[in-house]
């Protein structure tokens, strides 16, 4: 008994030694989002400025394609020592365990949740050649007119699930066509090739060229870098508050120490003026939980998101 309490006590001193030093060579960020996108911008700000704070290097996989779950099963298949880092949407996480009859990670067993770092809403873009409306309520009605004429782009249940809620709640006929990305998706909705996509701020330099109009937001306030866009409750569109979130997970049994530092130099990170400028672009906030609290957040997330994909009658795949 007294040699395996040794054990244990050597053990765990190791781990904290390790942690103490953390980090100290390169890390590499794993993310499923396509480079130069908007949400990839603000994964490399955050991993530049982590670098820079820890004095190591850094680097960003990109690892996009199958709903996020490419770069998911990279991690969770990597060491749990810190040093492989994913950075995510919430697709991954909340949106695929219910789309998905089955994955190839598990959410939970799987990760370590270390913390979210961004949150946002999404906002519906418009082709003005297809629709030429600029308001919600005239936007409904035109497509209450023509059932099964227009269609949406969505690339994950993420930016699929506010067009399926509009579909249901107005009870509107439209048609979804998938894509890889959201830098596939965006030049077909420019070109008309779709009629309108739910994304992030990204698309709103194409609004202010006046190749897109912006017609609305998924949340329960106005966004601050959009205010004069109102939001689908203010329509009277019911159950349309579907924000986004970026979080940062480590594979399973990371330990605490490591965990701890990680997301201390990430909320560090998120102060910088590159990660500042990149939260803008996206359209989001730093979204920083107390310690512990990201578990727990995820799983009121996934429920709420399931029972909300249930009522949208989506059925998994």
């Amino acid at each position: 008994m007294a040699l395996l309490v040794a054990g244990l006590a050597s053990a765990a001193l190791s781990t904290s030694v390790a942690a103490a030093g953390y980090p100290d060579r390169m890390l590499t960020f794993v993310t499923p989002f396509t480079a130069g996108a908007a949400p990839d911008v603000l994964v490399r700000a955050l991993a530049a400025e982590v670098a820079r704070t820890s004095g190591v290097q850094a680097i960003v996989e990109n690892k996009p394609g199958a709903s996020s779950m490419l770069a998911a099963q990279t991690v969770a298949k990597a060491s749990a020592d810190g040093y492989t880092i994913l950075v995510t949407g919430n697709v991954a996480f909340t949106g695929n365990p219910h789309v998905f009859k089955k994955l190839s990670y598990d959410p939970v067993a799987d990760f370590t949740p270390v913390n979210t770092v961004a949150k946002g809403p999404m906002i519906l873009y418009v082709n003005p050649e297809k629709l030429p409306v600029r308001r919600i309520s005239d936007f409904i009605e035109l497509l209450r007119k023509q059932p099964g004429k227009y269609t949406f782009a969505y690339t994950s249940i993420t930016s699929r699930l506010p067009a399926e809620v509009l579909r249901k709640s107005a009870g509107l006929d439209i048609v979804g066509i998938p894509y890889r990305s959201g830098n596939a998706a965006m030049p077909d909705l420019i070109s008309g090739q779709v009629d309108m996509a739910f994304t992030d701020l990204s698309g709103m330099p194409h609004v202010r060229s006046g190749k897109l109009v912006a017609i609305g937001v998924t949340d329960t306030a106005r966004s601050p870098f959009a205010p004069d866009l109102p939001t689908f409750e203010e329509a009277g569109v019911k159950r349309m508050d579907i924000s986004f979130w970026l979080g940062a997970y480590l594979p399973a049994k990371a330990p605490a120490d490591v965990v701890r530092r990680l997301g201390e130099l990430l909320e560090k990170a998120s102060r910088s003026a590159e990660a500042t400028a990149a939260y803008a672009k996206l359209g989001t906030v730093p979204f920083f939980l107390p310690p512990g609290r990201f578990a727990k957040f995820q799983a009121d997330e996934s429920a709420s998101w399931g029972q909300i994909v249930r009522d949208a009658g989506i059925q998994p795949e």
